[in-house]
């Protein structure tokens, strides 16, 4: 199991958490939450079905929400202001399906509002200690473009999608935001997030995949080679240690889980899950990133923070579903 860091009981005022009601939203508000925190969760939608599913019926009914959008910057600095919020957690972001089919519907949701959340921590005068934000492994390119071996930090970016050119415009606004304003700032780079909740987005369907294991249902994966798996939760560590870090700069990590081929996720589904053999396929069709990074940076400055084995995460990704369905709880809306 992944272990979350203990939190100080001399933190003082609120976490925002923008984009808390996806995938690593919910995560980070469970760890948030587990740690004793009330963090203030802001969010366009307004059904907590993956906060349920990941942190539970009670911390659903409990905690702060606030609907709203972060391409309104007059709401946001108003939910810090009466939220007494002094670290931002920033998640809202567009993937790389709605990136596609609008970029400039992207572009104002993923770099305006991102920017807007920059712009709001450095009006509030210091009451916003740092910026905690999701960038993505997708800032780089297609291995071909990069030295054999894991993507480092420093690697020039070369993205080809529209997602990925907004994720290197997000981590040079943090960088101008530190040289101009003194804001600090920590982005993380993860590539293929995988766990319950995660259901959206071009690497999601080994999750679908899984789901679709417990339920008896065929699924094919719609892309193969090879990528960098990181389970949703190791992610969510990481956003919470740099929140409540005291690193200066604008740094950004590459988060690093377990580098395989997508037929080995196949293969982890059915061993968790035997009844699902056969009924599991992939395209052998790569994904333009790449297939490992190297997260020697996030490891020396926040760690250690080993990464949770790809077949542990299936495997608790695949109870979590089966228990749910037991239940009579999985939704399975996306598999329609």
């Amino acid at each position: 199991m992944v272990s979350f860091p203990a939190v100080s009981s001399r933190v003082t005022g609120a976490t925002l958490v923008t984009g808390a009601l996806g995938c690593l939203g919910a995560w980070v508000v469970r760890a948030l939450v587990a740690d004793g925190e009330e963090p203030v969760l802001l969010d366009v939608g307004d059904d907590p079905w993956r906060l349920r599913m990941v942190a539970g019926e009670d911390v659903a009914a409990k905690v702060r929400r606030v609907r709203g959008d972060v391409t309104d910057r007059e709401q946001l600095a108003r939910v810090v202001r009466e939220h007494d919020v002094r670290r931002l957690v920033h998640l809202a972001a567009w993937q790389i399906p709605l990136c596609r089919r609008d970029p400039p519907g992207g572009a104002l949701v993923n770099v305006v509002g991102t920017a807007n959340v920059f712009e709001v921590a450095r009006a509030s005068e210091g009451r916003v200690a740092r910026v905690v934000y999701a960038s993505s492994g997708a800032v780089f390119g297609p291995p071909a473009l990069y030295p054999p071996g894991p993507v480092r930090d420093d690697a020039p970016p070369r993205p080809a999608t529209h997602y990925g050119v907004y994720k290197v415009a997000n981590e040079e606004t943090a960088r101008v935001y530190w040289a101009e304003h003194g804001l600090p700032s920590v982005g993380f780079r993860p590539l293929s997030v995988y766990g319950p909740g995660r259901d959206f987005g071009l690497t999601a369907d080994p999750t679908l995949a899984m789901k679709a294991a417990v339920l008896g249902r065929p699924f094919t994966i719609r892309w193969g080679g090879r990528s960098d798996f990181i389970y949703a939760a190791d992610v969510a560590r990481a956003f919470v240690a740099a929140a409540h870090a005291s690193l200066d700069g604008a740094r950004v990590y590459n988060l690093h889980g377990t580098s395989a081929a997508v037929r080995e996720v196949v293969e982890a589904i059915e061993a968790a899950w035997p009844a699902a053999r056969g009924r599991i396929a992939h395209v052998e069709s790569p994904i333009p990133f790449p297939e490992a990074l190297d997260d020697a940076g996030y490891q020396r400055d926040l760690g250690p923070a080993p990464p949770t084995p790809l077949a542990e995460g299936v495997r608790q990704t695949i109870e979590t579903f089966a228990r749910l369905h037991r239940e009579g709880r999985l939704d399975a809306r996306e598999l329609a």
